[in-house]
């Protein structure tokens, strides 16, 4: 899976590049978000904008990428398109990770609580 990065402050936006987050795409995510948090990437911001499919192999594969970064790093997501959000709440991970309306807002919301 492509994906496109940018560093706003000291906050590291993933955008993810593709439709789907599937099976098919997974083993990618992983690696690709591996290395970024690998690299110095303390608080990443997945934009999830594009995302119009995932299934139960691209959560598990979020899910992975959280307990790679361990507790001292953070992991946000912003930008869920509706279908997404739904398998974050069946799944009750809506309450595990958190979730922002748009990547704008998660940025100002980072801003606030770290000033």
């Amino acid at each position: 899976m492509e994906v496109e990065v940018s560093k706003i402050g000291g906050i590291t936006v993933v955008r993810l590049c593709g439709p789907r987050l599937d099976a098919a795409q997974s083993v990618r995510f992983k690696e690709a978000l591996r290395d970024i948090s690998d690299c110095g990437a303390d608080h990443i911001l997945l934009d999830m904008s594009g995302i119009q499919f995932m299934d139960s192999s691209g959560l598990g594969a979020i899910v992975t990428v959280l307990k790679q970064m361990g507790q001292a790093k953070t992991l946000e997501l912003a930008a869920l398109t509706p279908i997404v959000a739904k398998v974050f709440a069946l799944t009750r991970m809506d309450r595990i990770f958190r979730l922002h309306d748009t990547v704008d807002a998660a940025l100002s919301s980072s801003v606030k609580a770290a000033g």
